[in-house]
């Protein structure tokens, strides 16, 4: 049975070669995180095929259980750690025991995903937001009983108003394999626009060429932002990006998969290699949506300033990124 991630820190970055057991690259063109139209495959809240509306209780695919998810509420402040200026919510996840006997809680993930990117939001526990028990807390439910569990996210002012999904991984007793279940909705609020250039969007045409500029989408619907530059520290500068992965097929994508190699000058001398996870290596992408996570390595400050190329080894597949230091 796989073990319960919780609610695990942001994103975690591991410094070090490929890690193993993600699925394949989608094929076909995607330009930019896909928005949902409303197809005939399409929920009647014009969601795509596999993601239900917050608040309507959906069967565990094993059967057994049905897992409802709430809207979400602004929960005011928190005596969890809670970046500053940013807002905590909070929704319940309830289970109901559809079966005839006792069966224990199942073994439950849960990822909060927010905005067209798909950026994470940080998970927030205290006093009242308990979240969801450990995998060893073995919680039994009497049958037609229902639990309840209050979950706390917190997210930027930028994403209050946006379109928030939630990834749920329930790994039900005697199974192997987790069911990936999808709900959507909205954040409470009004965003506060943040400073900078704006988000890419759907719209945002791919780049045909060979090398992609920082900030384009390749076909494949993968995107690498402008890397920021911290200050320099003995001889060396820290440095980010965001790594977007678009899922554009009707099945749940299991996680990245995406080692980046991080290249500097003209020489393309090799300066990180770095493996980005989504809060677990394979939390699930929901289908037609994007996950991001935020890349961090070092640079040697005598790069600065200078070009830098990134790789991205996707599957097999080579995707080459460029743009400048400075």
């Amino acid at each position: 049975m796989r073990s319960t991630r919780g609610w695990a820190a942001v994103v975690v970055m591991a410094i070090a070669t490929l890690s193993a057991g993600c699925a394949g690259s989608t094929s076909g063109p995607a330009p930019g995180p896909a928005s949902a139209p409303a197809t005939a495959g399409a929920t009647p809240a014009g969601l795509p095929s596999g993601i239900t509306e917050l608040g309507p209780a959906v069967p565990v695919a094993a059967q057994g259980w049905t897992l409802a998810v709430a809207p979400f509420q602004e929960a005011g402040t928190s005596s969890g750690e809670v970046p500053a200026g940013w807002a905590v919510l909070r929704t319940t996840a309830t289970f109901t025991n559809t079966s005839d006997r006792i069966t224990l809680l199942p073994d439950t993930a849960l990822t909060v995903r927010y905005g067209p990117l798909g950026r994470q939001a940080v998970p927030v526990k205290d006093q009242t937001l308990s979240g969801l028990p450990a995998h060893d807390a073995a919680t039994k439910v009497a049958p037609g009983a229902s639990y309840t569990a209050e979950i706390g996210v917190a997210v930027p002012p930028q994403g209050l108003g946006q379109r928030v999904t939630v990834t749920a991984e329930a790994t039900q007793e005697g199974m192997a394999e987790a069911d990936d279940l999808f709900f959507e909705g909205t954040l409470p609020g009004s965003a506060t626009p943040a400073s900078g250039s704006p988000e890419p969007t759907g719209t945002t045409p791919a780049s045909p060429g060979p090398v992609l500029p920082f900030g384009t989408w390749s076909p494949a619907g993968l995107r690498i932002s402008p890397i920021t530059l911290g200050p320099d520290k003995d001889g060396k500068r820290t440095a980010t990006a965001d790594l977007t992965v678009t899922n554009d097929g009707p099945r749940p994508r299991p996680g990245l998969g995406i080692t980046l190699r991080v290249m500097t000058g003209a020489g393309l001398t090799d300066a990180a290699t770095v493996t980005p996870s989504l809060d677990y290596p394979d939390a699930p992408i929901a289908p037609s949506r994007s996950a991001t996570a935020t890349v961090r390595f070092t640079l040697p400050s005598s790069a600065v300033p200078g070009p830098v190329t990134v790789e991205a080894l996707d599957h097999g597949d080579r995707i080459t990124f460029s743009g400048t230091l400075g």
